[in-house]
């Protein structure tokens, strides 16, 4: 149950949901279903199960300023992991609000040795909200808690990012400089002289802030992003952050700017994702001869499939699941094929051919591809208001967790748009574990 619990984090900024149920409690939505979502966390017998629960209503908890409940809540969780992992998001509520003494306080309380800790984590979200907050220098001092200089890195890191995220670009490269080595590796020698033994351990998250900033700029200033690609030392960390301006261009409409950024990429395989996305952007805008083309030479040089299940559900898409068939054919391996399928069903289900969807779905001899199509049919029959249908869709899974995560979706879905549905939905779930959980996530997205 580890998935659900990344897709109540990867699926909590929501579009708000109005508040016009018409329920018993519809004077405090929120609060009405957190509370019946605490209730029935309460009522699961098994300690691992009740811990899933218990952290997504921590999270509804947290999100709607509760953060006393949600700070006891989060420590009578039975499960130490899942405990912990709760506590970053009581810290990161906390950081948020800007009462950065108890997101520390918090932080600092979590008992937790394991390298990549829920500690670090959770004082890494202390950073990131001073980050947020224009506090660069308040950010990377507080990242400072963090002993483990590796993790450290990763932190600053992320304080790099969230400033660029902010539109500060300038600042952002800035701060990443600060990240590279040499102002800890020493100490960090001092104390495990064999694990920082090896130079390429010295400026990674540097690296990886680079790249990720790189890939920020170049969605606005392709021609700057590039410079500043080109400016890396490294030439594998210089490939990445050319491969990202690529992405950037390509998904921006810029296809002839992103093939010839590919083509300058120096890395060994290093202009796959690029070649992808540019790929993806030709079939996207129609250009399906060059699209195919392209994605053909993907696979038989880097035995990726990507493109090609991107040029068929792009066809799909228009309208021609022959031609976009045609092309699954030319994938040469079973799991790419069963890959490539997913994305036409999934197609099918965009254009609104759900009946059509679920038998391409329900054909797919894979029981994982299978499942990954008829959650992505399920969760669009949810978006289109046929919640039943949706429903109706997750009982050909055979595995019953990803059956109730689906379902999960399938009620946060259907209440971004109608509140009222959405808590059916929810409170039609049999597991108890996914409809206290789709009951919290609801909660969560209440504004």
């Amino acid at each position: 149950m580890k998935i659900l619990r990344a897709a109540l984090l990867s699926f909590s900024i929501l579009t708000p949901v109005s508040v016009l149920a018409q329920d018993a409690c519809s004077s405090d939505l929120r609060t009405c279903l957190i509370r019946e979502a605490l209730g029935v966390a309460e009522k699961i017998a098994a300690p691992r199960d009740r811990s899933e629960a218990l952290y997504a209503v921590v999270g509804a908890q947290a999100a709607s300023g509760a953060v006393a409940d949600a700070l006891a809540a989060a420590r009578g969780i039975p499960d130490e992991r899942i405990r912990h992992e709760a506590l970053v998001l009581v810290a990161d509520a906390q950081a948020r609000a800007g009462d950065l003494s108890a997101a520390q306080a918090t932080a600092g309380s979590i008992q937790d040795t394991r390298e990549q800790s829920a500690a670090h984590a959770a004082i890494q979200s202390v950073a990131v909200a001073l980050a947020n907050r224009k506090d660069i220098a308040g950010a990377m001092r507080a990242t400072d808690a963090i002993e483990d200089f590796t993790r450290r890195s990763e932190a600053q890191a992320a304080v790099a990012i969230a400033q660029a995220q902010g539109g500060d670009i300038a600042g952002a490269f800035d701060t990443a400089r600060k990240i590279k080595s040499d102002f800890w590796l020493p100490e960090a020698r001092k104390k495990d002289v064999h694990r920082f033994s090896e130079t390429v351990v010295d400026d990674y998250w540097y690296y990886e802030a680079m790249i990720a900033i790189i890939g920020l700029q170049a969605r606005t200033e392709a021609g700057a992003a590039l410079d500043s690609a080109r400016e890396i030392a490294d030439m594998s960390a210089r490939s990445r952050a050319m491969a990202a301006a690529a992405v950037a261009q390509a998904e921006s409409g810029n296809i002839e700017g992103a093939m010839t950024t590919a083509s300058d990429i120096e890395a060994a395989y290093g202009d796959v994702g690029a070649l992808i996305a540019v790929a993806a952007a030709q079939a996207k805008a129609g250009q399906f001869g060059p699209a195919l083309e392209l994605a053909e030479n993907i696979e038989r040089t880097y035995a990726d499939v990507s493109a090609l299940a991107a040029v068929a559900g792009a066809q799909v898409e228009k309208g021609d699941l022959a031609a976009g068939l045609a092309t699954v054919a030319k994938v040469r391996s079973f799991n790419g094929a069963m890959r490539a399928m997913v994305v036409v069903a999934a197609a099918q289900a965009r254009r609104g051919d759900f009946a059509d969807a679920v038998k391409t779905a329900l054909s797919l001899t894979d029981d994982r591809a299978r499942s990954d199509a008829l959650e992505q049919i399920a969760v669009l029959q949810a978006k289109s208001g046929d919640v039943r249908a949706a429903f109706e869709t997750t009982r050909n899974m055979s595995n019953p967790y990803r059956r109730s995560e689906t379902q999960v979706r399938i009620a946060a879905e259907r209440a971004a748009v109608d509140s009222k549905a959405g808590v059916e939905a929810a409170r039609g779930i049999e597991d108890p574990v996914g409809r206290s959980a789709a009951l919290a996530r609801i909660a969560r997205a209440l504004r």
